[in-house]
């Protein structure tokens, strides 16, 4: 049987910035956001990016969805490189591919009514007016749960998981087979939490999405997605499926942040723990990058001074670890 191609495919992808000026250095010095990073996401898949703030995990969300360009490495959509589409495969890519963001108010205009903001998409890339417009935008807040009496209202009027919504129903407009969700529910309350991520699970299922999922929590993780990929300091340090991810996970900091995650039951042991703060991307440490918060690193000079090779450890689970061997 033949394999079908990934939707996305992220091959080498680096980022570097140019850091802030010193005029006691002679050279320029580099943000190295993201350094290296590769995965794929299916058709009708959710693949999770995960990892503590400053990782590069929304830098490589930015270089999806083309608001950045990469420093090296190529990002493919359907088998074609996104930086060298025709102007008609471009305007097809920015109708295919979509994003909800982290803070859904300041995403939507305070001066637009909730019927515009949705269908402004529609009226620019389709062309679409008058009653067939109206008839759109309320199937779309229909299904996202919103009234679509709701339209004429303003985005102030709305409570947070409601904007959200409203978010959600824009990213809808034009029909798209990927939307990228960067932190989609952190700024929300809890009570809100899973019902937004139960909505953009009901919705996958009924249009067939895909998603790209920037998350620094592993429980929305776990709920939504299907393969994880853990990022630190610019690099992927593990890559597998969900439940070999929670199960069988390897690397020393996929093991912490696992470990960090609230349990119910306080008579489970906590497992693996790190201390300090994330590495600069400025000066990122020689060798692994994680060494020096790593709980099992002994001052090997292997892991000090060489960078770990990506191996497979486990069929469709791959680590970059001195410490796993396949």
């Amino acid at each position: 049987m033949a394999v079908s191609e990934p939707l996305l495919e992220v091959e080498g992808l680096v980022k570097h910035f140019p850091g802030p000026s010193n005029l006691l250095q002679q050279s320029s010095v580099l943000v190295k956001a993201v350094d290296g990073v590769s995965f794929t996401v299916d058709e009708g898949t959710t693949f999770a990016l995960v990892g503590e703030s400053g990782c590069g995990k929304t830098t490589v969300a930015k270089n999806v969805l083309l608001l950045e360009r990469p420093t090296a490495g190529v990002i493919k959509f359907r088998g074609k490189d996104i930086n060298r589409l025709n102007r008609r495969d471009l305007k097809e890519y920015k109708h295919t591919v979509q994003a909800v963001f982290q803070d859904p108010y300041s995403s939507l205009n305070p001066r637009m009514q909730v019927k515009d903001i949705i269908g402004e998409p529609l009226r620019v890339h389709e062309g679409m007016r008058g009653r067939r417009l109206q008839t759109r935008v309320a199937e779309l807040l229909d299904n996202v749960g919103l009234n679509p009496v709701t339209g004429s209202f303003f985005p102030h009027q709305f409570s947070g998981g409601q904007r959200q919504r409203i978010a959600i129903a824009r990213a809808l407009a034009l029909q798209p087979k990927l939307i990228v969700l960067d932190e989609p529910v952190s700024g929300l309350d809890v009570s809100i939490r899973a019902q937004i991520l139960n909505l953009l699970v009901d919705l996958q299922e009924e249009f067939g999405l895909s998603y790209l999922l920037i998350s620094h929590d592993l429980a929305i993780v776990e709920h939504m997605s299907h393969r994880v990929g853990v990022m630190y300091v610019g690099k992927m340090v593990e890559l597998s499926e969900k439940e070999d991810m929670y199960s069988d996970a390897v690397h020393p900091y996929t093991k912490a942040l696992l470990a960090s995650v609230p349990r119910p039951d306080p008579d489970i042991a906590m497992g693996l723990t790190i201390s300090g703060e994330v590495a600069s991307p400025i000066n990122p440490p020689t060798g692994c990058r994680f060494h020096p918060r790593c709980p099992i690193y002994q001052d090997s000079p292997e892991c000090r001074d060489v960078q770990p090779e990506w191996d497979q450890v486990a069929p469709l689970h791959w680590s970059a670890c001195h410490k796993v061997k396949p």
